[in-house]
């Protein structure tokens, strides 16, 4: 990273669970929220607060109002009279090119947690950090086996949506 002067890519991939699917969603960030890459399309998407639980979301220019509230790990999405419950797989940040890996924050909040310290051996879906935004935790998790090359912020940090929080690198055999 730093001297090779690579740049993260800001894609979060996020796995997530509803009733029995398992979908896997890039969500790369825009000027004007983000877009959104799911099941083969491809939607923009922005996100305005409403309220405490209530959101506008807008996908590809229609606007919908979105109810959304944590339950532990579980986040419930109303929306057009029906309900939603989706649970967290994986959620990482990654820039796949090359040996190293660059894990993100999914969104802006503050990092509560760092569970890993430099040198660490880390496998795949091992917990990384955990970051709090919209009164909600999310434990972000390594995207492969790997070892931690570096972790740029401190537990207490407010951190911007797309920042690299920990750096992986292949483990030399």
């Amino acid at each position: 990273m730093g001297a090779l002067g690579r740049r993260a890519l800001a894609v979060s991939v996020l796995r997530l669970r509803c009733g029995h699917g398992l979908f896997e969603v890039h969500v790369v960030p825009s000027v004007h929220g983000a877009v959104v890459r799911l099941a083969g399309r491809e939607l923009k998407v922005a996100l305005r607060r409403v309220e405490d639980s209530m959101w506008e979301v807008t996908i590809n220019g229609t606007k919908r109002v979105v109810y959304a509230t944590w339950e532990g790990e579980t986040l419930h999405l109303h929306a057009a009279g029906r309900t939603y419950h989706f649970t967290p797989g994986h959620q990482v940040t990654t820039d796949t090119r090359g040996p190293a890996v660059d894990v993100t924050t999914p969104m802006p909040g503050v990092v509560t947690r760092i569970l890993v310290v430099p040198g660490q051996r880390v496998a795949e879906g091992d917990a990384l950090y955990v970051l709090e935004a919209m009164k909600m935790e999310t434990v972000v998790r390594s995207p492969r086996p790997a070892r931690v090359r570096q972790v740029r912020v401190q537990a207490g940090e407010q951190v911007e949506g797309g920042a690299v929080v920990v750096e992986l690198e292949e483990e030399d055999e």
